[in-house]
């Protein structure tokens, strides 16, 4: 239960249930008689305009009962991280902290080849998300279930909370230093 009290909004830790495969989620569907159509969902694209439910069957259930006759469903697999992936994941902390991702690369070498190794020990079998909406008087809920894997950015920050004050100085330090080194290039 989430309370509020003088517009002071109190955070709770939220546990999502596991993804689940296109074929365990057609199990559920059929059990709880309700159908399900693979469609194109994006986490993304979904974090603002939805009510979150947070028990796949408690949200095929309200759909049941509100007179959606059927739920849109996507399931995600992510192959192991290769260059491309390494990359891509830079350039979306790059913008988040407003540092060039090359610099990131360089101070962060040791924590990049962390994140590969992590990667490699996931079984690239499961599926990391699973998203299911069901739209109801205009409003779309959804379940998404998640399994954990390793994102680079969380290698990288969580190095960075463990080393406390000490870590922090030491990465903008090294992050100056590269980017100094950067501009002496120009």
């Amino acid at each position: 239960m989430k309370m509020t009290n003088n517009l002071t909004h109190i955070a709770t830790e939220v546990e999502f249930e596991a993804a689940m495969s296109e074929e365990e989620l057609a199990c559920v569907f059929e059990r709880l008689g309700i159908p399900g159509f693979p469609a194109e969902l994006d986490i993304a694209e979904r974090t603002e305009d939805h009510v979150q439910m947070m028990s796949l069957e408690s949200l095929l259930a309200f759909a049941k009962a509100n007179g959606a006759g059927a739920v849109a469903y996507d399931v995600t697999y992510f192959p192991h991280a290769d260059d491309e992936e390494v990359a891509y994941q830079l350039k979306q902390l790059a913008r988040d902290l407003e540092i060039s991702a090359e610099v990131i690369r360089d101070v962060c070498a040791d924590e990049i080849k962390e994140y590969l190794a992590l990667d490699k020990k996931r079984n690239a079998d499961l599926p990391v998300h699973s998203i299911v909406e069901a739209y109801v008087g205009g409003t779309a809920f959804a379940w998404y279930g998640m399994n954990d894997y390793p994102r680079l950015k969380r290698v990288i920050l969580s190095k960075l909370a463990k080393g406390g004050q000490k870590a922090k100085r030491s990465f903008i330090d090294r992050v100056s230093r590269a980017q100094v080194e950067l501009l002496e290039d120009y």
